[in-house]
């Protein structure tokens, strides 16, 4: 098997994996994987806007606004106008988004702990240098 069809069935693997990871670990519990980065997103960059969530999370203005919407309907976000600029919204978490965000946090944390665990010492180095590469590469 060539080199470019062995790293699309490794990449196809690895998607599976962490897709299962995702369902089972990360979020669940009356909220969308979408909602779950969206979440996390907040979580990690407090005052963010909806078109800055957009860029990081590499999808379209509306569809993230669509999430935004369903995460304040369920009381994770918080809009409100920026401190700097009152034309400017912002995104935060409530309360009870923050202990989801921490909650998601710790569980994948743990998770990821478990998975490097499994993986020979002297080579876990190499993994994660190898997946910052390839990250990189995706995104060029």
């Amino acid at each position: 098997m060539d080199q470019a069809k062995q790293l699309r069935e490794k990449t196809r693997i690895l998607e599976f994996h962490l897709g299962n990871i995702n369902k089972t670990d990360g979020c669940c519990c009356g909220i969308s994987g979408p909602e779950c980065f969206a979440l996390v997103e907040i979580g990690r960059k407090p005052n963010v806007s909806v078109k800055e969530l957009a860029e990081i999370l590499r999808l379209d203005k509306s569809g993230v606004s669509r999430t935004v919407e369903e995460l304040v309907r369920k009381d994770y976000v918080e809009r409100k106008p920026s401190t700097e600029d009152r034309r400017y919204v912002v995104l935060n978490l409530t309360l009870k988004g923050k202990e989801r965000f921490n909650k998601i946090e710790n569980d994948m944390n743990l998770k990821f702990k478990e998975i490097l665990d499994k993986i020979p010492v002297d080579k876990r180095e190499q993994v994660i240098e190898a997946l910052e590469i390839y990250s990189i590469a995706c995104n060029e």
